[in-house]
């Protein structure tokens, strides 16, 4: 009876040794590993969210180069003329310009993160974000008319030095609009 109660009292002590858990420092290993991927993780999360985001204004932008792509083939110039100086009433009046494109009004031009899309008389638009994480940020396409084509260059509007920064990161662009 006696080797069997020692039997079942190393057994116990055995089980016990098992049940320990882990140790502090296996703990901190953990937790060091999660912060190192973490540190990397939502920087590239983020930047994938505004580029995202940023892609909504390359869409909705798609329906607005076609129209100004028409305007300018029907007339040859853009309304302010080559050098920007030709007097129209959309040079004189910004609201006016999506109007004589044949567009809807800047604001009705929008999406989940688009507040408004406007033209100017020169041809560049002006994608201005209402929400999301460029909210009051700017993208702005400049046409460049040669031989009967038109292309388009995209670009952040913002200032980078301002405080804080008014630009979209470069990360956080569509590829088409990323600067070298």
């Amino acid at each position: 009876m006696k080797a069997n109660m020692q039997s079942q009292i190393e057994d116990l002590k055995k089980q016990q040794k098992k049940q320990r858990g882990f140790t502090l420092i296996e703990l901190m290993i953990v937790v060091a590993i999660i912060g190192i991927l973490a540190a990397i993780a939502i920087p590239q999360y983020q930047a994938y969210t505004g580029r995202a985001q940023a892609a909504e204004a390359l869409n909705l932008f798609g329906g607005v180069k076609t129209a100004m792509g028409e305007y300018y083939n029907d007339r040859g110039d853009w309304p302010a003329g080559t050098n920007g100086e030709g007097t129209t009433k959309c040079t004189a009046n910004p609201a006016e310009c999506n109007n004589l494109f044949g567009l809807a009004a800047s604001g009705l031009i929008k999406g989940e993160y688009v507040g408004k899309i406007e033209a100017a008389g020169s041809g560049t638009v002006t994608v201005t974000f209402g929400a999301g994480v460029h909210n009051g940020k700017t993208l702005v396409f400049t046409p460049a008319a040669s031989e009967g084509a038109i292309s388009w260059a995209c670009a952040s509007g913002g200032d980078a030095t301002a405080e804080p920064p008014t630009n979209i990161d470069n990360s956080e662009l569509p590829s088409t609009c990323r600067s070298e």
